[in-house]
């Protein structure tokens, strides 16, 4: 037999020789061994066989599949040749090895917690052929019970992930295992988080003395000064260069700048940190931490604002409750986009640093005094 051991798994290769014990030593046949009626002829075939079993292994090392197959899957590998694609890995394998190569610390983040989903749903076991369609209509409907249509969502493209990178990266899986064809993802309908310019001159003129309801305000302030800019993005600001914030967007790994208007740098200004560019980055010890306070603080902010408006008896405007920062991006996008200044949908999503680069994108520099005039157009609304 030949014995195949492999991260604590093991499997045999029948040979179809059989020999007594006696007549086998340092790893072949001995010559008086009465059971075989050429000795030499048999131990190179065994020696043949041996060595064609490296061969497979050292293939499967070489197109990075051996680490998601245990040693029975190894050898039914080399029996079929190695022709075979190997459907029966594991899948939950498979995404525990791919986890350290995803550079992008926030996607290594929602595919962990896929991850952890998938554990918990499959009870730590699941292959790939396990996963078909019906197996993905049943984990959609489980998703959808405990969490909105768009984080379901968010896991089943992490799961189809795995899948094309499984097919035609690492060659690991046939083709025909594919289950995403024809398949309905769960209907999401996008949240409108555009506010009204009304509401953001609101936010932006409301005075308070509570020092967490203003560090909120001017948080949000500035985040829609700078386009929208993320939260993290503005987290790890580290300075001004010539009259811009240069950076690399961390949600899509892009090169990007923004001019500093004055509005921005009346904010900078005033919530500039001891040690730091910006207080925000002393006071949270990460960009999480930074995030939910902010959306806290904002919820007062909102309440606040809504309390005054009614003492003043104004009821055609309220600022949402539920008031986070993604409502600055949304409200900035919206605003561009409307009259009078009605910007082009590519205009925007250059603005807001939407997409990869792109081959394409090294064709060309970006004229990004397009966007400069537009920020401008944006604020300049707010005056009105």
């Amino acid at each position: 037999m030949i014995l195949i051991s492999h991260k604590g798994t093991n499997t045999e290769l029948a040979t179809k020789i059989a020999i007594d014990k006696k007549y086998w030593g340092n790893e072949q046949i001995k010559r008086n061994c009465p059971q075989v009626d050429n000795v030499r002829s048999t131990n190179r075939s065994l020696s043949v066989k041996v060595n064609e079993a490296w061969d497979y292994i050292e293939e499967l090392e070489e197109r990075r599949k051996i680490d998601h197959m245990t040693a029975k899957q190894i050898g039914e590998y080399i029996k079929k040749g190695g022709s075979a694609f190997n459907n029966n890995a594991d899948f939950l394998e498979y995404f525990k090895n791919y986890l350290p190569k995803i550079e992008n610390q926030g996607t290594r983040e929602r595919y962990n917690a896929t991850l952890t989903i998938l554990e918990d749903y499959s009870k730590g076991s699941l292959l790939f052929s396990d996963i078909n369609k019906p197996w993905l209509n049943r984990f959609k409907e489980h998703r959808i019970e405990q969490t909105s249509p768009g984080t379901a969502n968010i896991d089943l493209r992490n799961i189809r992930a795995l899948f094309n990178r499984a097919i035609d990266v690492d060659e690991l899986i046939d083709q025909n295992l594919y289950p995403f064809r024809k398949f309905e993802f769960a209907k999401a309908t996008p949240r409108n988080l555009r506010l009204p310019v009304e509401a953001i001159r609101l936010i932006r003129d409301f005075e308070t003395k509570d020092q967490y309801t203003s560090l909120a305000r001017d948080f949000f302030m500035l985040s829609f000064y700078l386009i929208g800019m993320n939260n993290i993005d503005i987290y790890e600001i580290a300075g001004i260069n010539d009259g811009r914030i240069e950076y690399q967007r961390r949600k899509t790994s892009k090169a990007y700048n923004i001019k500093v208007e004055l509005e921005a740098q009346a904010i900078i200004d005033k919530r500039k940190g001891v040690n730091t560019f910006l207080i925000y980055q002393e006071r949270y010890a990460n960009h999480k931490n930074l995030t939910k306070q902010m959306n806290k603080h904002l919820k007062t902010l909102a309440k606040n604002i809504n309390e005054q408006l009614e003492k003043d008896g104004i009821k055609n405007i309220t600022i949402p409750e539920e008031l986070v920062m993604y409502h600055a991006r949304h409200t900035w996008a919206g605003i561009a986009a409307k009259k009078p200044i009605g910007a082009s949908k590519p205009l925007i999503a250059q603005s807001l640093g939407h997409g990869k680069t792109t081959v394409t994108d090294t064709y060309f520099d970006y004229d990004w005094e397009l966007v400069d005039d537009l920020n401008r157009k944006v604020l300049d609304i707010l005056k009105q």
